[in-house]
């Protein structure tokens, strides 16, 4: 009984474990890119960060599975990619993450042009701007 469930489980997941994967890549990335800013900038790095990546990475895997099962089984008419438009998102504000942490470790100025370019490219494909976002987020927590 419970190998046909498991067996179940993973026939569903099996077409978006590439997707999971990629955002596991792009969370690992912008872990190791911040660790390594922090060092630079002399900041105490805490079990919470990592508390946080953690969370991120499931709530992330947890949305692109949910996308996946509308895809599948609800939007059985027409089909839309959701889990993959899903993951492209969630990789793209990981890599303005990435590219923010990266000008904080070099100062150069190419990666401060590519965060730059990352927002407006996320922007004309989606409509969000991720920078008004993260600065009405810092209001929220002070």
């Amino acid at each position: 009984m419970w190998s046909y469930c498991l067996a179940s489980i993973i026939g569903f997941l099996e077409p978006i474990n590439v997707l999971i994967m990629w955002i596991l890549i792009f969370i690992a990335s912008d872990m190791v890119m911040g660790i390594w800013a922090s060092c630079k900038e002399l900041q105490i790095i805490t079990s919470s960060g990592l508390a946080r990546t953690i969370q991120k990475f499931l709530m992330y895997s947890m949305t692109v599975i949910l996308l996946q099962g509308i895809d599948v089984h609800m939007l059985t008419f027409f089909d839309c990619n959701l889990a993959k438009i899903g993951c492209t998102l969630i990789c793209g504000i990981e890599l303005y993450s990435i590219f923010e942490n990266c000008y904080r470790i070099t100062g150069n100025e190419v990666f401060r042009v590519l965060t730059q370019f990352t927002v407006l490219k996320i922007k004309e494909k989606t409509g969000v701007n991720i920078d008004e976002n993260k600065r009405s987020k810092k209001i929220r927590n002070k």
